[in-house]
């Protein structure tokens, strides 16, 4: 099997999120933290724009395992090393590290043999947790970042529903949050106030299992 002969559009463009991926964990291994920031957000447009083309063209034979195994670069592992060089590196660190990394493959093992379901994701999805995660380390307080680890990894790999967002209220919502961030990082400018409405934005989506229960006991 010729595996360029049955790549499809938006595989190219998962191929692009893995190498935006690692480039994230090149420039944390350089200690330039906020060039691997920005590539993790690059990285989560870029899977933003395959599942889009996914939908319009249709995915090819190797699109959801190609997409897992981009998103675990990405998502998984990036953010994970990104928090590890910023912190203290010392045995709790290694141990976030670790149970976030592996929650993350379980969460998309499990994505990849569930049936699918178009109005909800079982377990927190890894680019949510991986953009939240890696954002986290822009204030300085590595401590934050290192309980946020285990914590996102324990809902990824969680039962927990939350739901699809493809409603274009949202798209307009997210997107100029999202453009902003990326174009402020780059200018090198105000970076931590840049990133703060897509961590909002994050946050609200992470409890927002929390507010349907509420709203359905009303």
């Amino acid at each position: 099997m010729n595996v360029l002969q049955i790549m499809r559009p938006p595989d190219y463009i998962t191929l692009l999120n893995a190498a935006l991926g690692f480039c994230a964990l090149l420039t944390a291994a350089q200690g330039e933290l906020e060039i691997s920031v920005l590539f993790i957000l690059l990285a989560a447009a870029a899977d933003g724009l395959d599942g889009f083309l996914a939908r319009k063209t249709g995915s090819g034979p190797l699109g959801p395992n190609l997409d897992s195994l981009a998103d675990l670069i990405s998502f998984g592992a990036a953010p994970a090393f990104l928090v590890f060089v910023s912190s203290d590196q010392s045995p709790p660190a290694w141990a976030s590290g670790i149970i976030y990394l592996c929650c993350g493959a379980l969460r998309l093992a499990r994505f990849n043999i569930s049936g699918i379901d178009n109005q909800r994701f079982e377990g927190l999805p890894i680019p949510a947790a991986g953009i939240l995660l890696a954002l986290s380390i822009l204030p300085g307080r590595s401590e934050i970042s290192l309980f946020l680890m285990p914590l996102l990894g324990l809902l990824m790999a969680s039962s927990v529903p939350y739901p699809k967002i493809r409603d274009r209220r949202a798209a307009y919502l997210l997107g100029p949050a999202f453009i902003a961030t990326v174009y402020l990082f780059w200018q090198h400018s105000d970076i931590f106030y840049a990133a703060v409405p897509s961590m909002v934005i994050i946050m609200i989506y992470l409890v927002s299992p929390v507010i349907s229960c509420l709203q359905k006991g009303r």
